[in-house]
């Protein structure tokens, strides 16, 4: 299965992503999954919980997206030294952002290895931002 995620990965990236949404054909992506004996619904959703691929499926096509970062688990900063108040600061400056340049910064930070994030997290913290 994994060797068949990579493969959908590279087809994604050859078409732009992470950077923008990549649709590919949904009749195709299940018959390709078929001739592999495998259940494209499971290979999704192994895109998802494993590689931050989230999906959208119609009847004529498969839109794949980098997961945003509100998509994030706990384990991914550590979030000990932020308080409940400074969690609900930063969810109000997001509120008010563009959408389109959330979307920027959440790509940027889903680029970022989880030291980088960590990083910015402490200095954020460090400018009083948190």
């Amino acid at each position: 299965m994994e060797q068949f995620i990579l493969q959908i990965i590279r087809n994604l990236e050859t078409n732009g992503f992470p950077g923008k949404k990549v649709s590919l054909p949904t009749e195709k992506m299940y018959e390709i999954a078929d001739q592999k004996n495998l259940s494209l619904n499971s290979v999704l959703e192994e895109m998802r919980s494993n590689h931050q691929i989230d999906f959208e499926i119609s009847t004529e096509r498969i839109i794949f997206e980098k997961m945003a970062v509100n998509q994030f688990t706990n384990n991914d900063f550590d979030l000990s030294g932020i308080s409940p108040d400074m969690m609900a600061k930063a969810q109000e400056m997001m509120k008010g952002m563009d959408p389109e340049k959330l979307s920027q910064i959440q790509d940027q930070v889903m680029s970022m290895s989880p030291e980088q994030r960590q990083s910015l997290l402490d200095k954020a913290k460090n400018m009083g931002i948190f």
